[in-house]
């Protein structure tokens, strides 16, 4: 199912007769007069983007006293968007713990590389505890 948004102006007082213009169309399924840019918002369904185009076309931006429309379409829903927080582990859905002190050991090595990696673990701590307050 293809949604869109569409933010319609319209002329000053015809608001109530365009709102109830957009209700008797069959593909728009939500209308809300709203105060601010624009003075109404539609949301409407259909089955295809051209269906949509078509209505937005034809129909919306062809009822009297409608100035001017702008769309916006749905590129999907929640299901289909990636999970936007990289260090959550997803059947947990809980913060990564930092690393433990078996992350940073190796054979022995020089002295250099052994500070290296205390200063790595302690960045990593440091930041750890700073987004998340711990």
């Amino acid at each position: 199912m293809e949604k869109a948004y569409v933010f319609i102006n319209c002329d000053g007082g015809s608001e109530g007769p365009v709102i109830n213009q957009l209700k008797s169309l069959n593909d728009v399924k939500e209308v809300h007069g709203t105060f601010g840019i624009y003075d109404i918002i539609a949301k409407i369904e259909s089955s295809e983007q051209e269906a949509l185009k078509k209505i937005i076309s034809g129909q919306i931006r062809n009822i009297d006293h409608v100035t001017s429309t702008l769309t916006l379409i749905d590129i999907g829903s929640d299901d289909e968007k990636p999970d936007l927080v990289p260090d959550v582990i997803p059947e947990e859905k809980k913060p990564l713990e930092p690393p433990g002190d078996e992350e940073f050991e190796e054979e022995e090595e020089d002295d250099d590389e052994d500070d290296l990696k205390q200063k790595k673990k302690i960045r990593y701590e440091s930041v750890y505890k700073k987004r998340y307050r711990e």
